[in-house]
Parts: structure tokens; sequence; C-alpha cells
């Protein structure tokens, strides 16, 4: 894997100047676009914002925390004689606001769903809605709700349509606005469209998800208001999980491993004496991952993966009971979360104040 295939696979969108790449430095909170240089070719980095710097083997250390060994065995490569760099300390990390899209691409991206959601519930969506039923144990209740759709062609829009800017691909000619077929996952704002993300049926290039440009970087999340929650990547997992356990759980979708909350979600995670992280157990960079959650988190956070798939839908296909597994992690066991749920309905407890009561518990 070369350095850019590295860095695109821990989400960070790289677009190409010259002989050279820029994008987003995820080490700092800096909002400059073009802040991290990588320059493929000579197989380096530099950001110009924080100064973090250094080739493969140190965007590993340093994005995913493995050792300079770990880092060479992911590589391929052989460790030799060479003496392992000093790590540079990262800026401090601070979750940012949630910013909504321009009020044209909502306006545009809510009649694209509208469309979208209609002809998931016609019959031509009725293949993808057994996929949603059986593969991903969605009921049409979570489906209808999530206002998830199905886009069944490739479309290309002008960018400036979508009230984007106009950006040139190497030869010359403009971008377009890329809507793929397949399953579109919208998140939904007080009934406007802030993000659409779509999975495709058949990628040829291997991009199952495509994130449609303007779309808000927020993580989704549900139930919110709970006093504890589940982390995991997917919304489908989220919308899952909430689905079997949103009457006593939040969950937050952060849409990959290494994507960090923002700041209303981090505002409310803090305060919640339970966090359940369940990152998908086959993901690049897991393992360095789950740092970030006991370093913001602290005692709070618990790491607790689906012990029968890589995620939550597999580990439902495979037998797993996602309600069971959620209260195993926060309550112990049924009997701790029947008194949980009296302490909260009839005791006059919130769920917070319940859980720190149990956690107290020895």
């Amino acid at each position: 894997m070369n350095l850019l295939d590295l860095i695109g696979a821990d989400g960070v969108k790289l677009k190409k100047y010259g002989a050279t790449y820029r994008g987003r430095c995820p080490f700092h909170d800096g909002k400059t676009e073009t802040s991290l240089l990588v320059d493929a070719d000579a197989g380096k980095y530099h950001c110009f914002g924080c100064d973090m710097h250094g080739d493969a083997i140190q965007w590993l250390r340093e994005r995913r925390g493995l050792s300079f060994l770990e880092a060479c065995e992911y590589l391929g490569h052989d460790p030799g004689p060479r003496k392992e760099q000093p790590r540079t300390a990262p800026a401090a990390w601070e979750p940012r606001e949630a910013t909504a899209p321009a009020a044209k691409w909502q306006e545009l991206a809510n009649a694209f769903l509208a469309g979208a959601v209609e002809t998931l519930w016609s019959e031509r969506g009725a293949k993808l809605r057994q996929w949603l039923h059986t593969e991903k144990g969605l009921n049409d209740a979570t489906i209808k709700g999530a206002c998830l759709g199905l886009n069944l062609a490739d479309k290309s829009e002008p960018r400036a349509t979508w009230g984007l800017d106009i950006q040139r691909k190497e030869d010359g000619t403009d971008k377009k606005q890329w809507l793929p077929a397949g399953l579109v996952i919208p998140w939904v704002v007080n009934g406007d469209v802030h993000r659409l993300r779509i999975r495709r049926d058949n990628p040829g290039d291997g991009k199952r998800y495509v994130i449609v440009s303007g779309s808000s970087s927020a993580p989704a999340a549900w139930n919110l208001e709970r006093g504890a929650a589940v982390i995991v990547e997917s919304e489908l997992d989220g919308l899952l999980l909430s689905q079997e356990t949103g009457d006593f759980c939040a969950v937050v979708a952060l849409g990959s491993a290494t994507s960090k909350t923002n700041k209303e979600s981090h505002d409310l995670l803090r305060a919640m004496p339970i966090i359940l992280v369940a990152l998908d157990t086959d993901e690049a960079g897991a393992k360095a991952a789950w740092k970030f959650w006991p370093d913001t988190y602290g005692k709070a956070a618990r790491r607790w993966p689906t012990v029968k798939g890589k995620d939550a839908s597999e580990a439902r296909l495979n037998g797993l009971d996602l309600r069971a597994w959620v209260i195993a992690g926060l309550f112990g066991n049924e009997e701790r979360f029947e008194r949980f749920c009296i302490q909260t309905i009839d005791g006059g407890m919130t769920d917070a104040e319940a859980l720190r009561a149990m956690k107290g518990e020895t």
C-alpha cells in the first residue's frame, strides 16, 4: 500500500495540485482544506498547520498508534537497521461544530432523496427492501424513519447547480456532482438533508460507499438524550442498534474507525458514565482508533467488539442477540437492567444517574 492509499484509507480526501496532493490535516483542528501536502513520488507528507510530517511508516505510527516494527510489518517492509524516529506531538484535538450544507445543496438533496424514497417503496425497490430486512435486520418503520432510498442509475450534474465550487479534472474538463446508483443513506436534520451517502451495489473500483460532495461531515446520532451510548461505524449498523436498543441507549455512527465526534455529540457523550465502543473488528487501524476513546472520555469508554462478526449486522446474522449484547456491556446482566428500568421509570432517576449508581456498585 502506498502513502496515498494509506492516507485515503484513513478518511482524508486528497486533491491533486500539480505534482503533489493536498487535503485537510487529520492531526489538528484546522479548517484549511490544503494544509496537508503529500508528495506521492517521494512518499512523504507534511502539514503546514501543525508541522506533522514523515513517510508511510511515520503516518502509521502517528495516525494509528503502531510501533515502528508494527508499521513495517503492515507495509511489508524490512525494518533493517533503521532507528525509530521520535514521535512529534500533534495539537490537542477539539471537536468541531457541525455545519449545515449550503441552502442550494439542501434543496437539490431534498428533491433527490424524495425521488429515491419513492423508488425504494415501489415495485422496483422490492429486492433492496428485502435485503434490508434479511441482511441488515431493519424493519419497515426503521427504513421509513431513516428516509432510506434507492437511486436506480448513475447521475452526473454540474457542481455549480448544487451550489458547489467549480473544480477541474487533469484533462481540463469540469468535475461533476456524482450520484451513483445504489442504496441512498441520508442524514436528515429538522426535515432537511445534511448528508447523502450511497452504498453502491457492484462497485468496479472497489469503492462501496460514496459520500456526495457537499455533505456535512457530522456523525449520525440517535437518542443522545439517553445516559449511555454505543459507538459504531456505519449508519446501517447505527440504525439497527437504535432499532433494538433505542429505548435505553444512544447510538453514534462515525462513518469510519478514524472519524471522531462533533461538538454536539462530544458534549453529550462526555456526560455519560458508559460508552461502548464497537468499531468494526476488521478495520485497518481499529486498534489504534480505539486509543482516542479512553484518551478523550476516560474510564467511561469501554471497548465492546461484536464477538460474532466484524460489525453489528454481521454479528446478528451469526446469531448474536444485539439487545442482550448491549445490555451485557452496560449493565452486566438482565437483573441489573431491570433494576435500571425501575430506577428510571418509577424511581425518578435520569438514565445517567441510574447508570452511575450501578457503575459504583461492587
